[in-house]
């Protein structure tokens, strides 16, 4: 018994440190989707897939659900001992599936969100890596020229000359860096591990950054976009699938981080387990835009929503990737202004005192 416990905690930590990416299981889902239309036993299927898949915490997962299966357990069962890896909504989708007989269908369309979703993330990586490398650049210019230049060029100054206000700034900035630079190294690596830490334990700052996230312009639009897709996206599955409206909502509620979000979502299932409208739970919200609102009305009168959900997924898709376009267009000039500014700053830091001097020297 300890033997298998040790067993199974060196392969928790194997899976840890080669956990599989997005990219993995969208092909695992994709390959698995081809082998159901070839109808290939589920069995058969993972084995062959399992030879050829290269990474190797997609083995051991593999490996696992295998035994499962072999003991007479359901894909969806056995993917339940990996719900790090697969979401809760996915399992639930592949179980829905598995009793309708469309698990082909329902594993194309998971590959192909997550090969979307994979896409979106490399979308949103690239918008915020040139702003960040140049911010850090610009800082680390900064802080060289306070450190080691302007100490120098102060020396060149004759004691007690009179010195601009911007001049005494950056010194005084320059004798701050050089008395408390390692306080300052310590806070600017703790600052974002307290900030998490707060985040995740403390849920007053929570609730009050998730709202101020949703407030602050530009960003707010991005937000809401991605969680309207996400919505509309698993809301337009679950329907598909025939899974419960509760069912869905309670994967949604796992899944959105936002609590506004979250909260919302907890509520509209709490509702319809009160037996009352979700559209009618849904209205007057600002977190949700009053389209897809109509959307739910016309979906509880008419009883066939799916394909018109998965039509508003694409258009906030369509939308999250314009808004993407749009920001990193817009970044780079206001950049350029933040640039210009500090290089400004220090250049008429430097300049103004020597003009005053040479001017008083030419008298």
């Amino acid at each position: 018994m300890v033997v298998q416990q040790k067993k199974w905690a060196l392969e928790e930590l194997f899976l840890k440190l080669n956990k599989p990416k997005m990219e993995n299981k969208a092909i695992f889902f994709k390959l698995l989707a081809v082998t159901q239309n070839a109808w290939l036993w589920i069995r058969d299927a993972l084995i062959t897939i399992r030879k050829a898949e290269p990474h190797p915490g997609m083995q051991v997962i593999l490996k696992n659900v295998i035994k499962q299966i072999n003991e007479w357990e359901s894909l969806s069962e056995s993917l339940v001992n990996s719900s790090d890896i697969f979401s809760i909504s996915e399992i639930e989708l592949i179980r829905s599936a598995e009793q309708m007989g469309k698990l082909p269908e329902i594993l194309e369309n998971l590959a192909e969100e997550l090969e979307k979703s994979e896409i979106l993330k490399k979308k949103i990586r690239s918008a915020m890596m040139y702003p960040m490398v140049v911010i850090s650049v610009a800082i680390i210019a900064v802080i060289i020229l306070l450190v080691q230049v302007i100490p120098n060029i102060i020396k060149v100054f004759p004691p007690g000359v009179e010195l601009p206000w911007i001049t005494k700034f950056v010194i005084a900035s320059s004798d701050y860096i050089q008395n408390n630079y390692m306080k300052i190294i310590i806070f600017l690596i703790s600052l974002p591990i307290i900030f998490s830490i707060i985040y995740k334990k403390v849920l007053p700052f929570k609730i009050y950054v998730d709202k101020a996230i949703l407030k602050v312009p530009v960003i707010w639009q991005m937000v809401k976009l991605f969680y309207r897709y996400k919505f509309s996206k698993i809301m337009s599955d679950s329907f598909e699938s025939w899974l419960s409206p509760i069912v869905a909502l309670e994967q949604i509620s796992r899944i959105f981080q936002n609590y506004h979000y979250r909260k919302k979502v907890q509520d509209v299932k709490k509702d319809i387990e009160l037996w009352l409208e979700m559209a009618e739970s849904f209205e007057w919200s600002w977190l949700f835009n009053p389209i897809l609102i109509q959307i739910l009305w016309i979906w509880e009168e008419s009883g066939n929503i799916w394909e018109v959900l998965w039509k508003m997924a694409n258009f906030y898709r369509e939308e999250l990737d314009v808004k993407l376009e749009w920001i990193t267009k817009v970044i780079e000039p206001i950049l350029m202004v933040f640039v210009a500014w500090v290089i400004w700053t220090i250049v008429a830091a430097i300049f103004l005192p020597m003009v005053t001097l040479i001017w008083a020297l030419s008298k």
